[in-house]
């Protein structure tokens, strides 16, 4: 096997990273009704900016960025702000299990964005695993009742609305794999892109700031839930994963989430689970150890 490329480790960091992600649209269900989606994407970027600059400053890995840097993490930081603004808006038009299977979308679009703008490449058995991962998002908000069905929908806004901030995700992430690959340290780059996506989101956090009091501890508990382990900690993880895979590999792999999310949801938002969410989190997670499959034998080759 390629010493430079260890891709079951690499797997690995990425289903560490959906453990962490699955609580994301539980804790925006907790706090959803206490702060507006603007102000709860800007705390997230700026805190978690705050974090990665200090740990990157103490480590000495700011030193190691150039100017040629700042215009990747500029990218990757408005990609990224821009996708939050829209999954959060949407998760509250539909329910947890739900959008996590529907933003599985992201995984397709960086699929495409790494063959074409990272030249990666995409053989029969890593193409089979986009597919099937696309059929496990359209399981998930196909409602087995025809089209028009599907578009009176109750969560059909909340699923749209997902759906369409998929792209913006892509390219942040085909902007941390080019800093990846220029060896600049992580929690550096992550410092920038956030501290980015949270200049970004402020014209709409000044538009749309509303607040709800009192905030009980509650919310308090579920908002640093959100920041530190949903957030600071899976970007973390899944930076690193980008050490030892493709993007398109690092997408495809997350797909696990809405797996571990089903349950989640299940458990702590007693959320019905119907039979196409299961189909489509089924779906999905085939697709990942399919491309987990080619991944490993590119390396080995």
């Amino acid at each position: 096997m390629n010493a430079s490329r260890k891709p079951l480790f690499g797997f690995g960091l990425v289903v560490g990273a959906a453990f962490l992600w699955a609580v994301i649209p539980i804790s925006l269900k907790k706090i959803g009704n206490t702060f507006d989606a603007y102000t709860i994407t800007w705390l997230r970027f700026a805190v978690s900016a705050v974090l990665f600059f200090v740990f990157a400053y103490i480590q000495g890995e700011i030193k190691r960025l150039q100017k040629r840097d700042v215009w990747l993490m500029v990218l990757a930081g408005g990609g990224i702000g821009f996708n939050y603004v829209l999954y959060t808006l949407g998760i509250k038009f539909t329910t947890a299990s739900a959008g996590n299977v529907v933003v599985n979308l992201e995984a397709v679009w960086l699929v495409i964005l790494g063959r074409l703008w990272l030249k990666e490449r995409i053989g029969g058995l890593k193409l089979a695993g986009t597919l099937i991962t696309f059929a496990g998002v359209f399981a998930a908000i196909w409602t087995g009742d025809g089209f028009c069905a599907l578009i009176k929908s109750k969560y059909f806004l909340g699923n749209m609305l997902i759906a369409a901030c998929a792209p913006f995700w892509a390219i942040y992430g085909v902007g941390q794999k080019l800093l990846v690959e220029r060896d600049v340290p992580v929690t550096a780059t992550l410092a920038g892109i956030f501290a980015v996506a949270a200049v970004f989101v402020s014209p709409m956090v000044v538009a749309g700031y509303h607040i709800n009091p009192p905030i009980s501890t509650s919310v308090w508990i579920w908002m640093f839930v959100l920041i530190v382990p949903a957030t600071l900690g899976s970007y973390l993880l899944m930076g690193k994963s980008l050490e030892f895979l493709d993007a398109s590999s690092v997408a495809v792999a997350s797909c696990i989430l809405p797996v571990i999310t089903i349950l989640a949801a299940r458990i702590f938002l007693d959320e019905m689970i119907t039979s196409t969410v299961v189909m489509g989190a089924l779906l999905v997670a085939v697709g990942m150890i399919i491309t987990g499959r080619a991944e490993v034998d590119a390396a080995q080759s």
